[in-house]
């Protein structure tokens, strides 16, 4: 089927392909400098943090004194200042904040495992609920195993940013390949 509007994306697409496969190459090559180096992107993972915590207390801030009028004003001041300390403790104790972001993680997986699980059994009926099962064991073991690793917190929150930059990267390749294989126009 040919029209105006696909052709203008395929050709934005085509024009656009050297990007996908550049941000690709450089989003692997980060995701294998961060799982090469653990530690230093937890450390990356735990600034980060403090960067949106501190960027989320000035917005709240903001928005308290020049969008907000009466009580709700002083609940975002307070937000605000919240966020401010979180992000201020990031920079000044990466360390337990590693800790503190890791045990979190490791309770939502726990969580969401749980729910997988009883999901499963209420999919017993259906063809595919073991692999439901499958997954919501899968998850609740890792949730145990970061819960209980005593230096999880130094490796978990890195190879989690490792393995999705570096996933991230191989989908712009493909999606590049992908469209290297696409017809620039409809015929």
């Amino acid at each position: 089927m040919r029209t105006v509007g696909n052709d203008i994306v395929r050709h934005q697409l085509h024009e656009n392909r050297k990007w996908y496969v550049l941000l690709g190459v450089v989003l692997v090559i980060f995701g294998l400098v961060l799982l090469a180096s653990l530690g230093m992107a937890t450390l990356t993972v735990v600034v980060l943090f403090g960067v949106l915590m501190m960027i989320g207390g000035v917005l709240h801030l903001i928005a308290a004194f020049k969008i907000f009028e009466g009580g709700l004003r002083w609940l975002w001041a307070l937000f605000g200042l919240l966020y401010l300390v979180a992000g201020y403790y990031a920079f000044t104790s990466p360390c337990t904040t590693a800790i503190v972001l890791t045990k979190l993680l490791a309770i939502a997986l726990l969580i969401g495992g749980f729910i997988r699980v009883i999901n499963a059994f209420m999919l017993k009926p259906m063809a595919g609920w073991g692999w439901t099962l499958f997954s919501g064991v899968l998850t609740l073991a890792t949730g145990a195993i970061i819960l209980t690793s005593p230096d999880a917190p130094f490796w978990v929150l890195g190879m989690f940013l490792g393995v999705d930059l570096l996933f991230q990267g191989v989908n712009y390749l493909t999606f590049a390949a992908a469209i290297k294989k696409m017809p620039p126009a409809s015929y």
